[in-house]
């Protein structure tokens, strides 16, 4: 027992800020997690569905608009040369104030041409998640790790608050949910860009032909990664509505839902892991400190997965009703995440070269390999064809990565 305790434990090196990211990580998703099936019941199947999707489509559309520029500066502040790290934060704003323009410009077009609620919470959604996801960037780049996690905490409790008393107190329950969740992240990004910008990394002078191409040759194929990671599961539920209808892909999202315990487990390592060995001179001559925090992450999920499922088809027919529906599909969901977290942590040796392209094509030929065999198997075994099509296509991305890893080490 002692062994399989300290086996659990943190490295010194990087357990300090694990501890760090994990209070906001865990807190805020142990908010969510609480409040997700009270909102879900109140909002009921139809319209957690339509919430569900909302937020599907803007996290697709995220990496296509913020061009994954928050990334870059994470990986120019990760060097050691203070002149890397002013380009980063430099292109990376530059960049991001016509999108901010263009976006802030659709936003009002939406609201005076449509005015429909939902189309402008999402509107304003979109907007905010872009700023606010490059800008916890620059945070991290910048190895302030209390202002994350504290921006991280005031996010949630934020939305909670807010999420709680739309849902409950006015007629309009999802509009103003979708409301609550654009305040929020407006909110927090005031608080980052405040506490968190430094003035000395921004320069002009860093504004050229040569450092631009650079920039943009290592963030383009990251726009197909992220792309690829948010349709691997979220394509999914377009398929599931256009076939299956709204219902089903409620049922599916509160499967999704319930099985978000198990990602946030097995990322507890990660944030601080990649700072680690993002800031290293010679990653690829620390091949047994990588291999030990792999087996550290895959025995807390395993364990993880085990005490999830148990612990769902015990406590959700007592306490949660309406979401019975979704506890089959939970062990799918939970397997997914495994493949998807290992796929994940394979992909810090990818970003310490700066192999971008190599990284996302491994995510394309996952999620293409997703889409082919969801539109196969959908109508001859309905919610349970999407989720094996899912499950394949993470582990061919976690399949393909394991290679690249092997031959990043053994050239060292």
């Amino acid at each position: 027992m002692k062994k399989v305790l300290a086996s659990l434990l943190p490295e010194k090196n990087i357990g300090k800020n694990a501890l760090i990211y994990s209070l906001g990580t865990y807190s805020s998703k142990l908010i969510s997690l609480i409040i997700f099936p009270i909102i879900a019941v109140e909002l009921g199947l139809v319209d957690t569905g339509k919430y569900d999707l909302i937020l599907s489509t803007v996290t697709i559309l995220v990496p296509i608009f913020s061009l994954q520029m928050g990334d870059v500066a994470y990986r120019w502040l990760s060097d050691s040369n203070e002149r890397q790290k002013g380009i980063g934060v430099t292109i990376t704003i530059v960049l991001l104030i016509p999108m901010t323009i263009l976006l802030g410009a659709l936003t009002v077009f939406v609201w005076l041409q449509y005015n429909d609620p939902l189309l402008w919470g999402g509107s304003l959604i979109l907007m905010s998640q872009i700023l606010l996801s490059s800008m916890m960037q620059i945070v991290r780049g910048n190895r302030q790790v209390n202002l994350y996690t504290y921006a991280t905490i005031i996010r949630s409790v934020v939305f909670t608050m807010g999420g709680l008393y739309a849902v409950f107190f006015t007629d309009a329950k999802l509009p103003n949910l979708l409301a609550s969740f654009a305040i929020s992240n407006f909110l927090v990004l005031t608080i980052c860009v405040w506490k968190g910008l430094r003035k000395s990394q921004f320069s002009l002078t860093h504004l050229n032909l040569e450092n631009i191409k650079e920039v943009l040759k290592y963030v383009y194929p990251l726009v197909f990664n992220a792309l690829g990671w948010m349709l691997l599961i979220n394509v999914n539920k377009y398929i599931i509505s256009a076939n299956l209808g709204y219902e089903m892909n409620g049922i599916f999202a509160i499967a999704d839902k319930l099985a978000t315990p198990i990602y946030f487990l097995g990322i507890f390592y990660f944030f601080s892991a990649q700072d680690h060995f993002l800031n290293m001179t010679d990653f690829s001559a620390r091949k047994e400190s990588f291999k030990l925090l792999i087996k550290k992450v895959s025995l807390i999920m395993t364990i993880g997965i085990v005490g999830l499922v148990i612990g769902a088809y015990l406590l959700i027919p007592l306490l949660f009703q309406g979401l019975i529906e979704g506890i089959e599909f939970l062990p799918w969901l939970a397997a997914i995440n495994f493949f998807i977290i290992m796929a994940i942590y394979m992909g810090i040796p990818y970003t310490y070269d700066k192999q971008s392209l190599a990284l996302a094509s491994t995510t394309i030929l996952g999620i293409l390999c997703t889409i082919i065999l969801s539109f196969l198997l959908i109508d001859p075994l309905g919610l349970y064809g999407v989720c094996a099509a899912i499950l394949l296509g993470s582990f061919l991305i976690l399949i393909l990565r394991i290679r690249f890893v092997k031959s990043f080490f053994q050239n060292s």
